[in-house]
């Protein structure tokens, strides 16, 4: 049985706070000035790669945790992420641009509404495998000193 989610139902999974920046390889619209897109996550999680990569003394990251979390997270999960969101963005604004530009109602954007769905939904299945995969390479202490950083205004993306 295939659920198929009404306009309003999926609404609120559209309607998120976090986003996702994707390599820059277009922007949101000719008047952006941002160097890349934005994809609104399904689920809004930390990303601590980018803080343990900036300073991996701060949280006490060994040259070997180092190596671990390079070839089990960084050579694994970030193509199979970046794949669904570069189609998830082509699918928000395609939709943007049917609604606004082509008048077009709830009904005929339903597929790929469906469709974003199903994008965001494994995006955050991806994110979510790999943030367990990258508690298991830390300790519990490092992973703790990783995750209140992530929580900082200035850590979480």
């Amino acid at each position: 049985m295939r659920l198929r989610l009404t306009p309003l139902l999926a609404l609120p999974l559209l309607l998120t706070l976090g986003t996702t920046q994707a390599e820059p390889t277009a922007s949101p619209g000719p008047a952006s000035k941002r160097p890349g897109f934005l994809v609104s996550e399904l689920v809004t999680m930390p990303h601590p790669m980018r803080l343990i990569r900036q300073d991996p003394q701060r949280f006490g990251v060994s040259s070997e945790q180092m190596e671990r979390l390079r070839s089990e997270i960084m050579e694994v999960y970030p193509a199979q992420l970046h794949q669904r969101v570069q189609a998830a963005w082509s699918l928000e604004r395609s939709i943007r641009h049917a609604v606004l530009e082509e008048g077009k109602d709830s009904a005929a954007v339903a597929d790929q509404i469906d469709e974003l769905v199903r994008l965001k939904r494994e995006a955050t299945d991806i994110r979510i495998e790999a943030l367990n995969r990258f508690r298991a390479l830390l300790e519990p202490e490092q992973y703790q000193a990783v995750m209140a950083a992530s929580a900082e205004p200035s850590g979480s993306r």
